[in-house]
């Protein structure tokens, strides 16, 4: 969704699919911090051009995480960089060079079952020379209790972009997770 008064674009639609992989190469439960990794790759299968990059993109990916910071216990702090970049573009589309930074500020409740998310992102876009800052909320919850499988989940995560270079002014994306131990 963007309205910012001069491109009056208005789509709704399906967004681009993207799939992570990601590991902990480095856990430290005594004192508190974990250390991970991840690649993430991007689908250009939009349905409307604004509501994709149009390119097959790849993003490898690093997080620091903090156990209950500040002793407040079923949180974390995760500061994250992502290295954003494309391989191949439709026609007529840009070529992906970002940079993001996260920090994402979790919440999980007692019994594990759901979380709330706080993700304020900084893009630093190379390939337009652009910056602005999105700032999502995520609410989910753990599904296995209800379906009889084991590390699935769905959440929703209202988005709101923050700037004069944002490429929105809110969007809301629905996701379903499966993690596999």
């Amino acid at each position: 969704m963007n309205d910012d008064g001069g491109n009056e674009v208005n789509d709704t639609g399906f967004g681009d699919f993207d799939f992570r992989f990601l590991t902990v190469p480095v856990l430290d439960m005594k004192n508190k911090y974990a250390i991970a990794a991840g690649f993430e790759t991007f689908l250009p299968s939009a349905t409307e051009n604004s509501l994709g990059s149009g390119a097959l993109s790849f993003g490898p990916q690093i997080f620091g995480v903090f156990f209950s910071p500040f002793g407040i216990k079923g949180t974390l702090i995760a500061p994250a960089y992502q290295h954003k970049f494309s391989v191949d573009e439709d026609k007529n589309r840009r070529e992906v060079h970002q940079g993001l930074i996260d920090i994402f500020l979790l919440w999980i409740s007692p019994a594990r079952q759901y979380w709330v998310l706080i993700d304020p992102q900084i893009i630093l876009d190379y390939e337009q020379d652009k910056e602005f800052t999105l700032l999502d909320f995520e609410v989910g919850a753990m599904l296995d209790q209800y379906l009889g499988t084991k590390g699935h989940s769905a959440y929703l995560r209202p988005s709101i972009g923050v700037g004069s270079d944002r490429p929105y002014d809110g969007s809301i994306e629905v996701g379903y997770k499966i993690i596999w131990r």
